[in-house]
């Protein structure tokens, strides 16, 4: 899955080798804020987790032939989505701050960079667990092909496995790196509260994310906008690290998957032009 702008568009392989394609619009109304700095930032990871479903949910009923909807209630999807963002909130959140504050570290900038260290080992944890499962392995290539296709578009080369090869299948644009991103941030953030009484503790962990969210997304923009220079590399090397553990080098039918993807992202009509972006792999 990809998206451009205010569109976006996925593809999907079929049990009888075809692809199947489809591109949509965001919701309208919401157009100016996502030109905001900070604000877009927040609104692009809440927008990026409910595409993901719906991406999810739609290559999931190609695969099995379906036209309808049944098994995939509105109130059904919304109830994932409030439980998943519940427990991660939890657990990569608040977790991190409570084991630090139970220790009993209390100096400001300890506690933070504690808290901050715990926070990257259960992302790296977290990461590692995934690439042992040979299903996640499979979705890491589709992750890797859609990054090695937004590049050969990005330097105008003919989007063919061939050509696509040739590049990095890292990119600066990847969500991978936006959540290693968020994970420095929060040190700076957090260092400010200090060691607060529990209640506020876990308040700032929950209230704090927005901002943490919106300065994170402008890091990582400046850093893709400036990916040939010194300051944009030292920006992007730790998410590059990252995404060496959730990309993995994609087979030809994966990149035919990825051109697709690309091509109907594409095809969606865009008010202005903008930059692709991967968002998750079908």
């Amino acid at each position: 899955m990809m998206r451009r702008g205010e569109c976006w568009g996925a593809a999907v392989r079929r049990p009888d080798g075809t692809i199947a394609t489809t591109h949509r619009q965001l919701p309208e109304g919401l157009g100016r804020w996502r030109k905001i700095p900070l604000v877009r930032g927040v609104l692009a990871l809440g927008e990026t987790s409910g595409l993901g479903t719906k991406a999810m949910v739609w290559a999931a009923k190609e695969r099995a032939g379906q036209d309808t909807d049944e098994g995939y209630s509105k109130t059904g999807l919304a109830l994932s989505t409030v439980v998943a963002l519940v427990l991660a909130l939890g657990i990569f959140g608040v977790l991190p701050a409570a084991l630090v504050k139970a220790i009993g570290i209390h100096g400001r900038f300890t506690f933070s960079l504690t808290e901050g260290a715990i926070r990257l080992a259960i992302l790296l944890a977290y990461s590692a667990l995934l690439a042992a499962s040979p299903q996640v392995r499979r979705v890491f290539s589709y992750h890797g092909a859609e990054h090695m296709t937004i590049h050969a578009f990005e330097h105008g080369v003919p989007l063919q496995a061939a050509h696509i090869r040739a590049f990095d299948r890292r990119h600066p644009r990847c969500g991978t790196s936006f959540l290693l991103v968020v994970v420095a941030v929060t040190v700076l953030a957090h260092a400010a509260v200090g060691n607060p009484s529990w209640p506020l503790l876990v308040a700032s962990r929950i209230l704090l994310l927005p901002i943490v969210a919106g300065v994170a997304f402008e890091a990582i923009r400046f850093a893709s906008r400036h990916d040939g220079s010194w300051y944009g590399k030292v920006l992007m090397a730790p998410g590059f690290l990252l995404q060496g553990m959730t990309t993995r080098e994609p087979d030809d039918d994966q990149i035919e998957v990825a051109i697709a993807a690309l091509e109907a992202t594409l095809a969606a009509p865009a008010p202005v032009p903008s930059t692709i972006s991967a968002i998750a792999a079908a």
